[in-house]
């Protein structure tokens, strides 16, 4: 590495280097968290998918030591090298597979630490046995205790810390921008093709008759609206309402319905086009591949640039929705970032699908994202066969739907596109900004980068 840094063992510079109880959890479906592989994943802990124990579970896991606010959790295999810190008022106790740090305060600080392990060059001691030179499966325990790692003064500690955090911290904040957008996107697409409240309200104002099951929701409605302006007792604008009937009609199949709106199925929206290429045919062109699994921290699909894909993919059409073919406990549909100057790849367990409108494409997104389509995809998944569950491409387009004509999807997608360009924008400063963190860590961890020269990088980069 060159380091102009001391270096220290591991265990020179923490209190505690606990391994996890060699057992399963007894698991329940609330209680107290337990810390799992698939919960770390690029120095974040994510709990948006929370494993959970009882109190007896949790007593027989914290014999060795009780995880607290600031320790670092490190994972020993599948995957392995994996790091996160304890956040405060988190109570919880660790899965299998996993290793508690806790760092002695008066030698190391602990988010110092915590990016310490993701550099380049604890990874390279994490993945490799130095005395045979080969690559190892799982961390040994005292492997771990004898990683070395570059240990400058302790205020020097905290400033890389505070450099490299804030990077961290805006990145942070662009995932949880996103994660509002689109709750915000997908909560109305509820309202309007789901709990048709735009019908709702026109059919109020016309005086038209509410089918009983809408009726509680029209109330709502109708007092909000009411509180809102009570000479305009509307909660729309009215571009918007006038896209929408005002009544509602009673159908064989789908009961109460808007009416114009008809029971079709996604070909009348979209198109598969699952077209093969050989990337390592074209040695010349650098690709942008989304792989399975696509859920990357926050980013969508994991964007790998390279030609050395040797296996055949499908290429990424423009203006397409990528709609994962298996059952993955992360989501499966992506808005891809492809244009004209570029050349994406995607896996073959993806179905990219193009809009027969181009101008609906967020409609497109979202119809997919919704519960009822997620819902016939689940089912049809589960009733599929072999070692990984998988839904077939034909079944996808032929998913019955509830359909609006092209005015009220048209209406919805101009709303809808301001809301993911924004977060389109926010994914590109994302990665610009996990690109200059990467570039830092390793030289500030070196010695080769200043403090003073890291923080005109960071203020530049924000």
């Amino acid at each position: 590495m060159g380091s102009e840094w001391p270096e220290s063992r591991l265990d020179e510079i923490t209190t505690l280097i606990i391994d996890c109880p060699h057992s399963t959890p007894e698991w329940t479906d609330s209680g107290i968290v337990v810390l799992r592989s698939n919960n770390i994943k690029g120095g974040r802990l994510d709990l948006s998918s929370p494993s959970y124990t009882n109190e007896a579970g949790y007593a027989a896991r914290i014999k060795r030591a009780i995880p607290s606010e600031g320790d670092l959790v490190i994972t020993r295999e599948a995957p392995m090298g994996e790091v996160c810190q304890i956040p405060p008022g988190l109570r919880c106790c660790l899965g299998q597979r996993m290793v508690l740090l806790r760092t002695d305060p008066a030698l190391v600080d602990s988010k110092y630490l915590l990016f310490a392990l993701q550099s380049p060059y604890l990874q390279h001691q994490i993945s490799w046995s130095e005395g045979t030179g080969t690559t190892v499966s799982n961390i040994r325990i005292p492997d771990l205790k004898a990683f070395l790692v570059p240990t400058p003064a302790i205020n020097e500690q905290k400033q890389i810390a505070s450099i490299l955090g804030s990077l961290d911290d805006k990145i942070e904040l662009n995932r949880q921008m996103n994660t509002t957008l689109e709750a915000m996107a997908q909560a109305l697409f509820k309202s309007w093709f789901v709990d048709f409240d735009p019908v709702i309200d026109n059919a109020l104002a016309a005086g038209n008759p509410i089918p009983d099951e809408l009726a509680e929701r029209a109330e709502r409605r109708a007092k909000a609206a009411r509180q809102q302006s009570p000479e305009y007792p509307h909660t729309l604008p009215a571009a918007i309402r006038q896209q929408f009937p005002d009544r509602f009609v009673l159908t064989d199949t789908m009961g109460w319905v808007p009416e114009g709106w008809e029971l079709g199925n996604l070909s009348q929206v979209a198109k598969l086009v699952n077209k093969s290429v050989q990337p390592n045919s074209e040695p010349s062109k650098l690709w942008t591949h989304f792989s399975i699994p696509a859920f990357d921290a926050g980013l969508g699909p994991a964007m790998d640039l390279g030609n050395t894909i040797k296996s055949g993919k499908y290429q990424v059409p423009i203006g397409s929705v990528l709609v994962s073919k298996l059952n993955p406990q992360t989501p499966r549909v992506w808005l891809p970032a492809v244009s004209a100057e570029s050349a994406a790849i995607c896996s073959t367990e993806f179905m990219p699908f193009v809009p027969l409108n181009s101008d609906e494409r967020t409609f497109l997104y979202s119809l997919f994202c919704s519960g009822i389509i997620q819902s016939e995809i689940n089912q049809r998944v589960s009733g599929s066969t072999g070692s990984r569950q998988r839904v077939s491409p034909k079944h996808i387009a032929v998913l019955p739907a509830l359909m609006p004509p092209r005015e009220p999807r048209l209406v919805f997608s101009s709303v809808l596109d301001p809301i993911f360009t924004k977060q389109q924008e926010n994914n590109q400063q994302i990665k610009e900004l996990a690109a200059v963190r990467d570039t830092l860590l390793p030289k500030l961890l070196s010695g080769q980068l200043r403090i003073a020269e890291a923080e005109q990088l960071v203020a530049e980069a924000l």
